[in-house]
């Protein structure tokens, strides 16, 4: 982000730093949030020095909560969302991203661009796998005879990649409602419908830090949609990855959550101090839960066109 955005010429704004328009560099846009450099420098400023609320304060504590804050509203409240699309290789495992909190979607593209959800499973896993002799007696690592040998991949998930394909047909041109099996006519009764979808199946084995996915999706165009803490490795606006650690400006709070985060960081730097004012502590919990809530109002982007538009579709008839 540029360090005076609002000074920028129409040229410089529209043009960009490498001189192209609409190239995403990272400077269109970028008027909607602000530095945490300059929050924690504004935080300074005016809640810390002589006669302020936090007097005393070291920047190395605003600068720890601010981090905390930034962290905390991520999860919930920030457009914190990001994705990563790959193909699916013939190993049909995915790595989780560097800065993965948690996943929030997970599909596949078809011809036409149109996405697709995978749902999850929960009748399979990857467990560590103890390899064994002839004897079935558990084998021992002969550099380290306390440590059991493992093999790289369980049996369970080698099983589930062979027959998971389920011969499903995924019409890439299909655009109806369901995603459902459909020439199964008769043969639904009983069925699990978690169990039912033709867009194949993922779980993730968080001690390795991967996806896997059901054969079915082998070659497929898929992208996981997950939440990050906001401070990953990232340069701004490059999408490159640092050998460096996480340099501060490239960490930004819009402008919608700005209050909420500075209640944020004042509720815990008064909460550190050793002599802190219990009613003071209570009116800033409050305040940070108050604007907390303010800021998911504003980033959740609510138009009443758009809830109208899709409310429509619940007066179709549904047909038996």
């Amino acid at each position: 982000m540029p360090n005076n955005l609002i000074t920028l010429t129409h040229t410089q704004y529209y043009e960009g730093t490498d001189g192209t328009q609409l190239t995403g560099d990272g400077v269109q846009g970028s008027y909607q949030f602000i530095k945490v450099s300059d929050l924690i420098n504004d935080i300074v400023a005016t809640y810390c020095q002589l006669d302020k609320m936090l007097e005393g304060t070291r920047v190395s504590d605003v600068t720890y909560h601010t981090h905390r804050a930034v962290q905390e509203l991520s999860f919930d409240t920030f457009r914190s969302t990001r994705d990563m699309e790959i193909e699916i290789p013939p190993s049909l495992v995915m790595a989780l991203p560097h800065d993965f909190v948690g996943y929030t979607k997970l599909v596949w593209k078809d011809d036409n661009g149109v996405e697709h959800t995978i749902l999850p499973t929960r009748i399979t896993s990857n467990p560590d796998a103890y390899l064994q002799d002839a004897s079935y007696r558990l084998t021992f690592d002969t550099n380290a005879p306390n440590d059991a040998l493992l093999a790289a991949d369980s049996d369970t998930w080698q099983a589930y990649k062979t027959t998971s394909s389920q011969n499903v047909n995924q019409g890439n041109s299909r655009h109806d409602d369901t995603d459902i099996y459909d020439d199964v006519v008769g043969k639904k009764f009983g069925g699990s419908p978690e169990h039912m979808n033709i867009n194949g199946s993922f779980y993730i084995d968080y001690s390795r830090g991967r996806i896997h996915f059901s054969g079915n999706l082998v070659g497929k165009t898929v992208t996981l949609k997950y939440i990050s803490d906001g401070v990953g490795k990232l340069q701004s606006h490059t999408g490159n990855f640092e050998a460096t650690p996480n340099v501060q400006d490239d960490f930004i709070v819009h402008k919608f959550a700005e209050e909420a985060c500075i209640k944020h960081v004042l509720y815990g730097c008064m909460q550190g101090r050793k002599n802190a004012d219990y009613n003071m502590l209570q009116i800033l919990k409050k305040e940070k839960f108050a604007e907390t809530r303010k800021a998911k109002i504003r980033l959740s982007n609510i138009k009443l066109e758009e809830i109208t538009q899709v409310l429509r579709g619940k007066s179709k008839w549904i047909k038996h």
